[in-house]
């Protein structure tokens, strides 16, 4: 179905109706040496016409809005023609995906079962990462360095974790929301080395735009993602609390709407901070870091669909986590049934229903759909909905940091 809906875009993509527009322009201003004009919406238009030339339903550009130091990542792509730098774009997230398949399988037990490019296949069939693709988006590159952060934490090295976490900063209201959990988790060191990398990348900003330039940036943002005639994406297709309450016509599609979506999203990060600091020990990171993922996308005020690519970690550390809770099971049974030990194991240390660590999986099936995306997206225009199943995925997730709390004190 994927490369149904490929076959059907590829004439868009060549005349540049993808996000990759954006990137190229960025990298184009500052390849050009006007990186003090990068924020020019009229700067940004004429580059637009130049490489991709005269589309007729746009009457203004499509606007970068992303800080200034990730636009150094496209301008050795804006050498090539615009084609040609979607290709090797999209070419290099492929590879990139490689990488978080093959770092992953350092430390999730369940990816050594399968080689590398089998992970990438799999990554394919999930729309969000599809879709990341087919928009020439730069949610990959954030996977990865989310992985490294993973990678990182797991191996107790907090302040690396909080570097690679900060190397993604150019998606900020995803990557605060995980660093924030982890310090109310009792690990500061991730924030000390997230402010450390945000600090260097805040110093690189200045050098490109200016400080004035990097002033007036929130501004800018803000006035872009507010109106739909400036590029922001409608409310109905951004699959968060924003767009889950202010979606719909009605009461709630103006202020009323936003002040509950801002009260919503503060209740659930407390649900997650009060879940995770309950089981803040370092055994139970797979849990801590999917809440930590899936609930920085349900509360960020802009989400769409190719930012839940960052779904791929949660979905493999539950199924990793799973597998190794029905092994711990199985192991607990086979002691208490050894002739040779029979009181290693106590009755209370075994779980009463090893299944439950797979149903933690259950919320999100109806997400590896890739025609029900399809349908949500190209037919009524609904993505929003696909919060819901989120909504129950963080509610199951703390749910299971509560019952392994409950496990571990009766150890």
């Amino acid at each position: 179905m994927n490369l149904l809906f490929l076959i059907d875009m590829r004439k868009g993509i060549k005349r540049g109706y993808t996000d990759f527009t954006v990137f190229y322009t960025a990298g184009t201003i500052l390849r050009e040496g006007r990186a003090h004009q990068l924020y020019d919406r009229d700067v940004q238009f004429e580059v637009q016409q130049a490489s991709t030339g005269h589309i007729a339903f746009r009457r203004g550009p499509l606007p970068y809005i992303h800080p200034p130091f990730e636009a150094l990542i496209f301008a050795p792509l804006a050498r090539l023609p615009y084609v040609q730098a979607f290709v090797a774009w999209d070419l290099l997230s492929v590879v990139v995906l490689l990488a978080v398949g093959t770092l992953l399988r350092g430390s999730v037990g369940a990816l050594r079962r399968f080689a590398p490019w089998k992970f990438v296949m799999g990554c394919f069939a999930f729309f969000p990462v599809f879709i990341c693709l087919v928009q020439g988006q730069d949610s990959i590159l954030l996977l990865l360095f989310c992985a490294l952060g993973f990678n990182a934490l797991k191996k107790e090295a907090d302040a690396l974790a909080g570097c690679w976490l900060g190397l993604g900063a150019f998606k900020f209201q995803f990557i605060i929301p995980i660093v924030l959990l982890f310090a109310i988790w009792k690990r500061r060191r991730v924030a000390l080395g997230f402010a450390a990398v945000g600090i260097l990348l805040t110093l690189v900003s200045v050098g490109l735009v200016g400080e004035e330039g990097l002033l007036l940036y929130p501004r800018y943002v803000m006035h872009i993602v507010g109106d739909t005639r400036f590029g922001a994406v409608p409310t109905s297709l951004l699959p968060n609390l924003h767009g889950l309450i202010l979606g719909w016509p009605g009461p709630l599609s103006g202020r009323p709407g936003v002040a509950l979506a801002a009260l919503v999203s503060a209740m659930l990060f407390g649900f997650a901070a009060l879940k995770g600091r309950v089981q803040a020990h370092r055994g139970r990171l797979e849990l801590q870091f999917s809440l930590a993922v899936v609930v920085s996308g349900l509360i960020a005020w802009q989400t769409n669909t190719h930012d839940l690519s960052l779904l791929v970690i949660p979905l493999v550390l539950l199924v990793d986590y799973g597998c190794d809770a029905v092994m711990k099971d199985a192991a607990a049974i086979s002691d208490r049934s050894s002739d040779r030990s029979p009181d290693r194991t106590p009755p209370d240390r075994i779980r009463s229903n090893p299944a439950s660590s797979f149903a933690l999986l259950l919320p999100v099936l109806p997400l590896l759909i890739s025609p029900l995306w399809m349908l949500l997206w190209l037919g009524p225009g609904l993505v929003n909905l696909v919060t819901i199943p989120l909504l129950w995925w963080s509610w199951r997730i703390g749910g299971e940091l509560s019952r392994e709390r409950e496990f571990s004190l009766q150890a």
